[in-house]
């Protein structure tokens, strides 16, 4: 393991602080601008979790304040969730969840938080295996060392080697004073960049507004460790939706499915329902894949939400760098879904060893009739995350929700 100073947990203002001012009151920046260092089971934080606002229960998302780009990427949001320093600095995964006070957490896979300086990073920077991002009316915490110095954010119980054996993000959702997130637990089956492996997944439990770990528990499926729960959550009130990938085949044409089960909020620990196809059945075993979906191999992350009334499945798909991101809708949870949507094509990668993938929405961020998705960024040449910090940072960009819930005919480029 690589050592490097201890991280100095503190507040992201030098490049944003302009853009700070616009959006916080002055009596707020005051208080965010004296920093500390809280602890919340043992996570680093650079700053109070619950200082910009009262807990308010139901506030889960609010019109984005900045401007936004009529095309392309945004590369303001892009640089105020992952700056050059002072918090998450690199790393991929991008999954987010609204918090009932307004703010969002987002969920990273393999992360820095070293500083970045002229585009580049230490190769001595520590990698964590996942890490949080708690955004407040564009202000950033980076939450790592959960255990200790060079520890991620959530840690499998029991491991002292996360080389070996580490969690990476699913989704998740929060309710009332409790937030709950999937964290896949993957283990090292092979050498290599490749060689990882998934072995299932738990339902980590935290208290809200301080986001204290509360407990770990196992997820009640039990089968096929190609089948991974977690990929994607709905809380649709009176039933919690948890979707699943599963590779069918992962070559270079590959084959997927989503499968789906739902559970109340009582029995997310014991008792799951797998929609069999055509009604809800207490055995894993009877478990479908949602129709709809064949044309698309979904990817190993995806996102399913909620616009008003309509139900949004959203995937990039898994065909390796193909950079195709794609909706479906659908009048229930479990589908069938409809509607396809070819909403944003990646093009122009200015090197051709970059790739794209998983790609993820994050509705609670809305503006002009938009929400905010994003899209992961990586490089075949692993040393180039640290010779330029662009080949591993997640892109934003912005997508007419009509472009998703106009139901016409046909695939929309």
């Amino acid at each position: 393991m690589l050592n490097r100073e201890p991280i100095k947990p503190h507040h992201k203002e030098a490049d944003q602080m302009n853009l700070a001012l616009k959006l916080i009151i002055r009596p707020i920046i005051l208080l965010f601008l004296t920093t500390f260092i809280f602890t919340a089971c043992g996570i680093k934080s650079n700053r109070g979790m619950n200082q910009s606002s009262p807990y308010q229960k139901g506030m889960f998302s609010s019109v984005y304040p900045l401007d936004i780009p009529d095309k392309g990427l945004d590369t303001t949001f892009a640089k105020i969730l992952i700056p050059d320093q002072e918090s998450i600095t690199g790393g991929d995964g991008t999954y987010s969840i609204a918090l009932p006070d307004g703010r969002s957490i987002f969920l990273m896979g393999d992360s820095y938080t070293g500083p970045v300086t002229h585009g580049s990073r230490s190769l001595s920077d520590h990698m964590f295996r996942n890490s949080y991002i708690l955004y407040d009316k564009g202000h950033v915490t980076a939450m790592v060392d959960a255990l200790g110095e060079n520890t991620s954010a959530a840690v499998p119980p029991g491991v002292t080697n996360e080389h070996e054996k580490w969690y990476w993000p699913g989704h998740g959702f929060a309710r009332e004073n409790t937030l709950y997130i999937f964290q896949t637990l993957m283990v090292q089956g092979e050498p290599g960049m490749w060689g990882f492996r998934y072995k299932t997944t738990d339902i980590l439990e935290y208290s809200l507004p301080d986001i204290t770990l509360k407990s770990t528990k196992t997820i009640p499926f039990e089968g096929s460790p190609d089948v991974h729960f977690g990929m994607a959550v709905l809380d649709d009130r009176d039933y919690i939706y948890i979707y699943a990938q599963v590779d069918v085949d992962n070559g270079w044409n590959p084959v997927s499915e989503a499968l789906v089960a739902r559970t109340t909020i009582d029995q997310l620990y014991t008792d799951w329902e797998y929609y069999d196809g055509s009604s809800w059945s207490p055995r894993a075993s009877d478990a479908a894949r949602m129709e709809g979906l064949s044309t698309v191999p979904v990817s190993s992350q995806f996102t399913v939400f909620k616009l008003k009334d309509t139900y949004v499945l959203l995937t990039q798909s898994k065909k390796f760098n193909s950079g195709e991101i794609y909706t479906f809708i659908a009048d229930h949870p479990q589908g069938p879904w409809y509607n396809k949507r070819l909403i944003h094509k990646i093009e122009g990668q200015e090197d051709p060893k970059l790739f794209t993938y998983n790609a993820t929405a994050h509705p609670q961020f809305e503006k002009d009739g938009k929400i905010l998705i994003s899209y992961n960024v990586n490089h075949e040449d692993f040393v180039k995350q640290h010779a330029d910090v662009s080949t591993y940072r997640p892109r934003f960009l912005w997508i007419d929700t009509t472009k998703i819930v106009d139901r016409q005919t046909g695939v929309d480029p």
